[in-house]
């Protein structure tokens, strides 16, 4: 399955793009797959990292090489907000689909490269320690949630993944 939620040509960093969110239970083909996201809930509070570059973030970040999806989520959770999580399962992703011509050291898969997310079981909150990446963590419930800026496009998946996670 894999549904077609929002379609978005107004993102800002990333000017002649397309990006279409899709809520799926099946990966897109893994050599698009770019990044992963781990969509940590407890209850129906969701686990932020506070980003020195971003603020207030969903855990998540590049897929290294001869990492899978899932593992990097696992990864990105512990490296950002020393959290043990294992994955519950695939919310979706969201296509990012470039209409300008490839940049000689461009690192993504181009044209189309995924950003994909996964809902999370916490596990543990080990102790926190600032590091180059995040200098704080917390769980927020979804007034809090909502209206961070960074939230900004990707309601879609935060939604479906709090709706499962409240359902069970």
């Amino acid at each position: 399955m894999r549904k077609l939620v929002q379609t978005r040509h107004d993102i800002p960093s990333l000017p002649q793009t397309e990006g279409r969110m899709y809520i799926a239970d099946e990966l897109p083909p893994l050599e698009r797959c770019a990044t992963a996201f781990g969509l940590t809930y407890e209850g129906d509070k969701l686990l932020l990292t506070r980003l020195r570059d971003r603020d207030w973030d969903i855990t998540g970040g590049v897929i290294d090489p001869g990492e899978t999806p899932d593992q990097a989520a696992v990864r990105e959770v512990w490296e950002e907000a020393s959290a043990k999580v294992e994955i519950i399962e695939l919310i979706g992703y969201q296509e990012l689909e470039a209409f300008f011509p490839k940049p000689a050291k461009y690192r993504w898969p181009y044209p189309i490269s995924t950003q994909v997310y996964f809902r999370c079981r916490l596990i543990e909150l080990s102790l926190f320690e600032p590091n180059a990446e995040s200098f704080d963590r917390g769980l927020f419930p979804p007034h809090q949630v909502r209206p961070l800026p960074t939230m900004s496009g990707f309601e879609p998946i935060y939604e479906e993944g709090l709706r499962r996670a409240q359902t069970g």
